[in-house]
């Protein structure tokens, strides 16, 4: 049996996406949000790129504050138990909050990107957090228009993922997940 989602050649993925990526890594993607939170463990060989895992936390809207905080600590630790002893972690890369959002929408976003950072710095090499727009920009991801936004650009990120990785993710806080793990294996000159 199989102990991953897809294995592809890297080469495919690098054609795919116009871009180079490290070999010999592993990367965990988070696309933190206030309810549901995306993640997707990408790792690569000489000669494949493996997406590993993908898993999504979700915390109630109805939930009270601080429940909400033990309800997303409770999921990321229970991951990080699961994953740390499988993976050693080279990057771990965070969507980091997009201040577009109402303040309360901003504050959980730092709240839970932070939580991330502080719980996966210790077994990653490296952390950072990163705009989603840079992000995308880092894979090349390029909207059909510029008036495309809301559940049209999800949509369309969707359907670049699972083009480049040759999947067929539904989620998109799954797909912004691979995003952000994609963002972490390109080697930046």
């Amino acid at each position: 049996m199989k102990d991953y989602i897809k294995k592809i050649k890297i080469e495919k993925v690098e054609a795919e996406l116009e871009v180079d990526l490290c070999r010999n890594m592993v990367v965990i993607g988070f696309d933190v949000a206030e309810h549901q939170t995306g993640v997707a463990i990408i790792r690569t060989t000489d000669e494949y790129l493996v997406l590993e895992h993908v898993s999504k936390f979700i915390v109630p809207i109805e939930i009270k504050e601080l429940d909400a905080v033990d309800l997303f600590t409770e999921q990321l630790d229970n991951l990080k138990a699961k994953m740390s002893t499988k993976y050693k972690f080279d990057a771990n890369i965070i969507e980091n909050c997009y201040l577009r959002f109402n303040p309360q929408t901003t504050i959980w976003l730092a709240r839970f990107g932070i939580i991330v950072y502080d719980r996966f710095k210790h077994i990653s090499k490296n952390s950072e957090l990163i705009l989603p727009n840079e992000a995308r920009k880092q894979i090349n991801f390029k909207k059909s228009s510029k008036a495309i936004k809301g559940k049209s650009l999800k949509k369309e990120i969707i359907a670049y993922i699972n083009n480049a990785l040759q999947t067929e993710i539904k989620d998109n806080d799954i797909a912004d997940g691979c995003v952000l793990a994609l963002a972490g294996l390109v080697i930046k000159e």
